[in-house]
């Protein structure tokens, strides 16, 4: 490949820090067709914004789709704190609804996912 490109560094998001939700986007995997929503994140706290600005990096979660997802998954932790917030769920299955909001990784273990929405 000839040029020059520069790859995007994401992150995950952290547990106990608060984000705004930027974007979410569908993604679909060119080998295996594994469908997902990739969920683009921006810090509230100034300084760990100014350190991903420094760094060239930016926080942003792969939520894979699947019939089932239990709640401590990753796309259920979402799924979950937005029917919440929303009261509905088929609201909360549009990831448009959730652009501009505001939320809280309260926990971000494996098998132990948890979101609050805060607006």
């Amino acid at each position: 490949m000839k040029g020059k490109a520069e790859l995007a560094k994401a992150e995950e998001p952290k547990e106990g820090l608060s984000y705004i939700v930027a974007g979410s986007e569908e993604v679909k995997t060119s080998v295996q067709g594994f469908s997902g929503i990739r969920v683009n994140l921006d810090p509230v706290d100034a300084k760990e914004k100014k350190r991903l600005e420094e760094e060239h990096k930016e926080v942003a979660a792969m939520l894979w789709m699947r019939e089932v997802a239990g709640t401590k998954s990753k796309l259920g932790a979402f799924l979950d704190a937005f029917t919440q917030h929303f009261g509905d769920e088929d609201e909360a299955l549009n990831t448009e609804n959730w652009i501009g909001k505001k939320i809280r990784i309260v926990s971000w273990k494996p098998r132990a996912r948890e979101v609050a929405v805060l607006d």
